[in-house]
């Protein structure tokens, strides 16, 4: 059994279109597809590293006035896997670390989690910051490579990379498999999930149960521990 579950969010916890997640809804609601377009493909091209395409994306945020207001409204139209409160009870009842890697939209993240904030240790993102008014300030984030917080997990958790199962979907997790940890593609975007280098396993469901033999090495009776 896995000591520790670490998720992706958009996408993973979601159920999302394809190429949609909470930057993507904050781009589509300014009309400002295109200018997230420019942005995107600076930072890929490498003409931007990371820490200077959040801040021009978060000065476009500025000019197109986006609010705190505005951050709970698309946070409210995201819908989450099913079943997501039953497993992460159960998870949590056996003693099971959840934790949230993303490099999406903490403050939204929060928002759509809000029911079991409880079960989950901690979550990563990019926290946006904004004055008094709810006008948007700046934002801040921890790790640029998940890896490297899968790398700080481990370290404060004083665990082995085989306790931990990493769930996620796209491109962006595929460096997770340098930790040494176990990875499930859950319902895959761009992730190349037939590719064994990044993806110990592969499913497509709707339902986050389906999770649940990945996490358990032994067969269990889920029934005698509901």
């Amino acid at each position: 059994m896995k000591k520790i579950v670490v998720f992706d969010f958009d996408g993973t916890l979601t159920l999302t279109k394809k190429n949609s997640n909470s930057w993507y809804d904050i781009w589509e609601y300014l009309d400002a597809i295109e200018e997230d377009e420019i942005l995107y493909n600076k930072y890929k091209s490498g003409e931007f590293d990371y820490k200077r395409w959040l801040i021009e994306c978060i000065n476009a945020y500025k000019k197109h006035n986006l609010t705190e207001s505005t951050i709970k409204y698309l946070a409210n139209k995201i819908n989450l896997i099913n079943d997501i409160k039953y497993v992460f009870k159960l998870l949590n009842k056996l003693n099971i670390k959840i934790y949230v890697l993303s490099q999406g939209v903490k403050n939204i993240i929060n928002i759509v989690l809000a029911d079991v904030l409880k079960y989950i240790t901690d979550i990563e993102g990019v926290n946006f910051n904004f004055d008094i008014q709810g006008n948007l300030e700046s934002a801040d984030y921890k790790v640029e490579d998940k890896q490297e917080y899968i790398y700080e997990i481990i370290k404060n958790e004083k665990c082995k990379a085989e306790d931990i199962l990493f769930i996620g979907n796209g491109k962006n997790d595929e460096t997770i498999y340098k930790t040494g940890v176990e990875t499930l593609c859950l319902n895959a975007d761009d992730a190349d999930y037939n590719n064994k280098k990044y993806w110990t396993n592969h499913i497509e469901t709707d339902t986050l149960i389906e999770i649940l033999k990945y996490v358990f090495n032994e067969k269990i009776d889920i029934k005698q521990i509901n």
